[in-house]
């Protein structure tokens, strides 16, 4: 078997199939044309093979008759015997190509002429209306028979002659031969121009992949602009799949290297104050050691713990928003689990928890996994900073989406949707990383919904919106 290829790139190995596997688009619609050109070829030949034996036999066969009528002809009736005037042109002609035989004979089944052994199965009912032509064999080779009834006049000898011609027919095979090479001749000279043409054909109408190819190769690594090149007609749809692939790809570079920068920049704040918090605690003489200052140390640890727990939930909120499989969710259930899991074991003040299920347990096809962490942030939100007394968890469902509220009786946000929706925006009422409502609307997103915040009543209503409908595996709908 051909040994793969391989190529070492970056560290990796990458094999590379058998040349033979990878036949090229041209290579592949000529090997297809040329079998089709060979079937029509082979039936092309047998057609020309069939009608020139056809030809050659009609044209033979018009000369054995008229040279049957000949002899016919030269038949007479001599007194009371019929007699034959030697047909010597018709045989001369006849056997100018091939070997000829002849019978004649009488009313009375009396042979008076030519090879008695030469017969005809051709029927008196037949004969007498006219040349009757028929293959068969005489003396070990095959022979064009034709058989002619004349009636003979006479007072004693009245009745039906017969008349028997046969010829070889080398020379009507001979000739079927030479019109058929001849045709074949053609046939396969005007298949190889056309293979030709195809080929050439096939190469200029492949010449705007090759621009494709060309102008793709020549990109630097982070130019995903829509492909410029003028795509034919019947690939313009993979064309535009690639500008659309590009264009997803570019989108999810640019939200990554946002991330990153907004990553880095909100981890280097904690990291300096917890930085300065113990340089401060150890230049401190050990009698002035408070415990106040390790509280804030500590404080300063959680805090760049939770941020960085909220990235690495944000990047893989970010990951599974086109990879994840959807699964049936039962959302009466998932909300009432999510809010016991989210819920810490003791709390700094007394609040009311209270969770209302939906009359009719709505069921959507979601990821549980994205689900819980958007849901767990908004209910660690409105723990931390939001709820003074009350905090409700509601689920609802209409007859095409459901949802999840979360409402709390805190002061409510500060700051226009947009704003509270960007990744580390923080409202001026609480604060924190500002993640969390960040990755609970990529999660409504991802889930063809959205997030909205609503004041009501002096409660504050976070609103987690989901679509009924079926969705693709994939996750899209």
């Amino acid at each position: 078997m051909p040994r793969s290829k391989s190529a070492r790139c970056a560290g990796w190995d990458i094999n590379l199939p058998p040349r033979d596997l990878r036949l090229s688009l041209h290579a592949r619609i000529i090997a297809v044309l040329t079998m089709v050109l060979g079937c029509g070829a082979i039936l092309l030949g047998f057609l020309a093979w069939q009608s020139t034996s056809l030809a050659a036999q009609q044209a033979y066969d018009r000369l054995l008759a008229g040279g049957t009528i000949q002899i016919a002809e030269n038949v007479y009736l001599q007194g009371d015997v019929v007699a034959l005037d030697p047909p010597v042109a018709a045989v001369a002609t006849l056997s100018a190509y091939d070997m000829v035989f002849y019978k004649v004979v009488d009313p009375r089944g009396v042979v008076v002429a030519g090879y008695d052994d030469l017969s005809s199965r051709a029927k008196p009912t037949a004969i007498r209306q006219g040349v009757v032509i028929e293959d068969g064999r005489y003396q070990g080779q095959r022979v064009r028979i034709a058989t002619l009834g004349r009636q003979i006049e006479g007072t004693q000898m009245g009745g039906w002659a017969t008349i028997i011609v046969a010829q070889t027919v080398n020379a009507r095979t001979a000739l079927a031969w030479n019109l058929a090479a001849k045709a074949f001749l053609i046939i396969g000279a005007m298949s190889v121009l056309a293979l030709l043409a195809v080929g050439f054909a096939v190469r200029f109408a492949l010449k705007p992949l090759t621009r494709i190819e060309q102008e793709i190769t020549q990109r630097r690594p982070d130019d995903l602009r829509p492909i410029q090149a003028s795509p034919p007609l019947e690939i313009r749809n993979l064309v535009q799949s690639i500008d659309d692939f590009m264009r997803r790809l570019s989108e999810r570079m640019a939200a990554t290297q946002r991330f990153i920068a907004d990553a880095a920049h909100q981890i280097r704040t904690p990291l300096a104050a917890l930085d300065a918090q113990v340089e401060v605690l150890s230049n401190m003489p050990p009698s002035r050691r408070t415990p106040e200052t390790i509280d804030r140390i500590r404080g300063r640890a959680n805090e760049l713990a939770r941020l960085t727990g909220q990235l690495l939930d944000h990047a893989m909120v970010i990951h599974r928003a086109d990879t994840a499989k959807f699964a049936p969710i039962d959302l009466n259930a998932f909300a009432k689990a999510t809010l016991a899991t989210g819920v810490p074991l003791s709390l700094p003040r007394e609040v009311d928890i209270v969770f209302q299920p939906s009359d009719v347990s709505p069921v959507i096809p979601g990821d549980v996994i994205s689900l819980r962490e958007a849901l767990g942030n908004l209910i660690d939100n409105a723990l931390r900073h939001g709820a003074a007394s009350r905090l409700l968890v509601v689920v609802g469902a209409g007859e095409d989406e459901a949802w999840v509220e979360v409402l709390d009786d805190g002061k409510g946000f500060e700051g226009t949707p947009s704003e509270l929706l960007r990744p580390f925006a923080k409202s001026l009422a609480s604060t924190g990383s500002g993640l969390g409502l960040a990755i609970a609307s990529e999660v409504a997103k991802a889930h063809k919904g959205s997030l909205s915040f609503e004041r009501e009543d002096a409660m504050t209503r976070v609103r987690l919106l989901l679509k009924r409908q079926e969705f693709e595996p994939n996750g899209m709908s």
